[in-house]
């Protein structure tokens, strides 16, 4: 039986129109965590995190993060934004909790973003990190919707003015470097939506890791605009960071929820 979610009297049909993936690359350990939670009648969550870089508690930290968000979200009233928020920080104060009881864990952290759809087909976001958010809409445009706390937009405006070339900046030894992360401490930036963005059929969401960032804009729009199912554009996408053949590809998780054209009734078995 097919899981389903009832979002604005249509159906989100899981590989179909929702599904997630992730891949190790040529790290030693894998760090990246997701989940998607269509439990509840009127909304829909997904989240991701990417553990901080190299630090053998990220993958730790992530699962926490999670679970602890998710947790959270499903019990906590007020509005969708009230709770994603809500969620975010008690997510931090459980990674704090854990670093207490669990010392040799001193110093995880990750990025996060937290997504939720309800049954008017509006989104709403919070996010910490570079993790990116993307909405393909279903005029082929692609849209960055959340904030990249990196040092990634300052070096793209240096190549921009001409102060830095593409090859200095791909190179720049603080390229990965994040001015804010989920760590169990006071987070510098965190990034929410202005105000409920409302979808349309055909929109797509894609929620990323930023290993997908091996990976050029132009080149996930070109897989975003073929029509495949929700599990076949993940695997496209991370077969095509695959076949970069990158000898340093980070971890890479990909989720991709498509926004139904037309009504389904009936479940599939």
């Amino acid at each position: 039986m097919w899981r389903r979610f009832r979002l604005a009297k249509q159906f989100l049909v899981i590989d179909q129109h929702y599904a997630g993936q992730r891949i190790q690359g040529k790290r030693a350990y894998q760090e990246d965590d997701f989940g998607f939670d269509n439990s509840q009648p009127h909304d829909f969550l997904m989240v991701l995190a990417d553990g901080l870089g190299g630090h053998y508690g990220g993958a730790y930290a992530s699962n926490c993060a999670i679970q602890a968000f998710m947790d959270d979200y499903r019990t906590t009233t007020g509005t969708v934004s009230q709770r994603l928020q809500h969620a975010l920080y008690q997510a931090s104060y459980q990674l704090a909790l854990e670093t207490k009881v669990k010392p040799e864990l001193h110093g995880m952290g990750c990025t996060f973003v937290g997504v939720a759809l309800n049954d008017e087909e509006q989104l709403e976001w919070v996010s910490v990190g570079d993790s990116p958010l993307w909405l393909y809409d279903n005029a082929g445009r692609l849209h960055r919707l959340n904030a990249d706390h990196s040092i990634k937009p300052f070096l793209q405006e240096q190549v921009q003015r001409g102060l830095l070339t593409p090859e200095a900046a791909a190179r720049h030894p603080e390229r990965n470097m994040l001015f804010s992360a989920l760590t169990g401490g006071p987070m510098e930036l965190v990034d929410t939506s202005p105000t409920p963005l409302e979808l349309l059929p055909g929109d797509c969401l894609l929620l990323a890791s930023d290993g997908l960032f091996t990976l050029s804009e132009e080149e996930i729009t070109m897989i975003l605009q073929q029509d495949l199912l929700a599990k076949e554009l993940v695997q496209q996408l991370l077969v095509a960071v695959e076949d970069k053949l990158r000898w340093d590809q980070d971890n890479t998780t990909v989720l991709v929820v498509k926004i139904p054209n037309q009504l389904e009734l009936f479940d599939h078995s």
